[in-house]
């Protein structure tokens, strides 16, 4: 009789939860987990559980990076010949970007110079004159008798054509002094100082020992080299499709028995540039850093999502049942399993495409004691 009185309260709750497989047992609630005990034993189970809510899967990649450099930019003097006056920096010195690297003298003639602008002036002068005389020829003609028609038609035509003229020189002296114009800023630019930038923030290198103060320098002579302090780029293989264009990447770096980590983003990758480099290969570049790197190995890492707003249960609480995944439910005093359809995975969680609702309690662990 006993044996039924027990059985019943079981019977009912069955069918109150009807489309889940139940274990009955009952327990109170503990602080971080709840307790249940055990019918007929004496013990008592604790269940950790998760409440159901929208949620994010992610994927994490990891790939070592094989090798390290430097963005690495050459100063050149420039297309003209130009004479060295100063070199302003020294070798190893660090630079931002525009600093002055050297100073160079062109090679006008002032000569040439006062030749141009003397020119200008005697054009000018020149100018003047000639439009003095077709503002007379203007007045003159403003001053044409008018008394009969044809007279008047006279004086129409020749004071249109007079301004006609008028018109005509003030257009083309114009011209014409903007091109001497231009020619004397052409000399006054090669017979002047022009001061070569660092175009990137970063050290100097390779600096030129060839040419003194004074030295007459070849067009497009190289006076060093900077290596950025932005712009660190690794490259390494991978085939799993994590380290595509745009992601962002962690990179640890060890270092004097210590690790770093800086971050950057993939800049090239196979699928979207392929044939640059052999394989598979991932190029990445990462942001400034304070800390100078050599080249050595490191472990590169990036994380993206790959759902949003899902219902999400760690791996862990996924079991299979005749085939079909199941997880572990409480539901009021009831441990259930419910059959659900699983999605993607990552970072140890897995989608639940179907059975499951928001606030459902997932069993993720328990232990009895």
């Amino acid at each position: 009789m006993r044996a039924r009185k027990v059985f019943l309260p079981l019977l009912l709750a069955f069918g109150l939860l009807l489309g889940c497989s139940c274990a009955a047992e009952t327990a109170a609630p503990a602080k971080e987990a709840l307790i249940r005990n055990t019918a007929g034993l004496g013990k008592t189970t604790t269940y950790r559980l998760q409440e159901i809510a929208p949620a994010e899967i992610s994927h994490t990649g990891t790939l070592t990076v094989s090798e390290s450099w430097q963005l690495i930019k050459s100063v050149r003097s420039g297309p003209e010949e130009y004479r060295l006056k100063e070199t302003c920096v020294s070798r190893g010195q660090q630079v931002e970007a525009g600093d002055p690297i050297a100073v160079l003298q062109g090679l006008g003639s002032a000569a040439d110079i006062e030749l141009k602008k003397l020119e200008i002036d005697s054009y000018q002068a020149r100018s003047s004159e000639m439009l003095a005389m077709y503002e007379a020829q203007i007045a003159a003609a403003e001053a044409l008798p008018s008394g009969t028609s044809s007279q008047r038609s006279r004086k129409e035509l020749q004071l249109e054509y007079a301004q006609l003229e008028y018109r005509k020189y003030e257009l083309q002296s114009a011209y014409t002094l903007s091109t001497m114009e231009t020619q004397l800023a052409a000399l006054e630019a090669a017979a002047g100082e022009i001061t070569v930038t660092a175009p990137v923030s970063g050290s100097i290198h390779s600096l030129t020992s060839r040419y003194a103060p004074g030295d007459l320098l070849p067009a497009n002579t190289e006076l060093c080299a900077v290596y950025g302090s932005e712009g660190l780029r690794f490259y390494g293989s991978s085939g799993t499709g994590a380290f595509v264009y745009g992601r962002e990447v962690s990179i640890s770096m060890g270092k004097g028995g210590r690790s770093m980590t800086i971050v950057g983003r993939v800049v090239s990758s196979p699928e979207v540039v392929s044939g640059i480099f052999p394989g598979s290969v991932i190029l990445m570049e990462v942001d400034a850093s304070e800390e100078e790197l050599s080249a050595s190995e490191g472990n590169a890492t990036v994380t993206y999502t790959i759902l949003s707003d899902v219902y999400a249960v760690p791996k862990s609480c996924i079991r299979t049942r005749d085939g079909v995944s199941c997880v572990d439910l409480l539901i009021g005093d009831t441990v259930c399993t419910r059959n659900v359809t699983r999605g993607p995975g990552g970072g140890g969680m897995v989608a639940i495409l179907n059975g499951l609702q928001e606030g459902d309690q997932v069993v993720v662990s328990s232990y009895r004691s």
